[in-house]
């Protein structure tokens, strides 16, 4: 990949996934929510620009309980129309596993599951006539990288060892590069995996892409997969 684009990218982005900065796509329009059912409540920063689309929660009573069978969805706010269910559970604001979102304009959205390290999914839904016209399985098409080399680099030499790694971003974190950024019908993407994030010792592998998700193609323009040094933390051991 030429110097310059990943120069550009490292510059650019401006969101991190578990980010502490509010969204510049916040809504500016105050969102209507008298049409919500009583068991959802908005997510911090889900909702669309114009306030016309939003991603909902089931809310929690007092002993923090959530509401059985309301799953996490993308809605239109009035007239009230769920869109598209979002993850398999139904998880509240800030508990892990939560999705969060990120809108590029009204009708684009970049949806993520929070786990604990970092991301486990993301998907980018497009919206038309009030509908899910596509979407996009970004994380899906990203982690291909990560699993072919995992398997064929680390698993191969050291087959006895776990077969799961796990997304983290503390990489990014360190490194000062956001996760994701929209950039007009592009996303800007990068990430980071991590077979052992809680720095157990044994034998330890990482690797990192950053790429660039083209929403009229549906797929990567760009990719620079860079697999990480594998190496033994013996001083780690138990």
């Amino acid at each position: 990949m030429g110097k310059t684009f990943f120069i550009c990218l490292l510059l650019s982005c401006a969101f991190v996934i578990r980010g502490q900065e509010p969204s510049p796509s916040s809504s500016a329009v105050q969102a209507d929510t008298s049409e919500i059912p009583k068991d959802y409540e908005l997510g911090d920063e889900s909702v669309s620009p114009d306030g016309r689309f939003a991603l909902l929660y089931p809310v929690q009573d007092a002993h923090t309980r959530v509401v059985a069978g309301v799953p996490n969805a993308l809605v239109r706010l009035k007239p009230y129309a769920v869109l598209k269910e979002i993850g398999e559970d139904d998880v509240p604001r800030g508990r892990r596993g939560e999705p969060r979102a990120q809108w590029a304009n009204n009708s684009v959205v970049a949806i993520w599951i929070a786990a604990k390290w970092g991301s486990s999914d993301l998907w980018i839904y497009e919206i038309e006539n009030d509908q899910v016209k596509r979407v996009h399985p970004v994380f899906k098409e990203a982690r291909k990288y990560f699993d072919r080399d995992f398997k064929q680099r680390f698993l191969k030499k050291y087959p006895k060892e776990s077969g799961s790694f796990t997304f983290v971003s503390d990489g990014n974190e360190q490194s000062g590069v956001r996760e994701i950024e929209f950039k007009g019908r592009k996303l800007l993407l990068n990430l980071f995996a991590d077979n052992k994030p809680n720095l157990a010792g044994g034998p330890h592998w990482t690797a990192e892409l950053h790429a660039v998700w083209n929403l009229d193609t549906a797929k990567f323009d760009k990719v620079d997969f860079k697999p990480g040094e594998i190496s033994d933390r013996p001083w780690l051991d138990n």
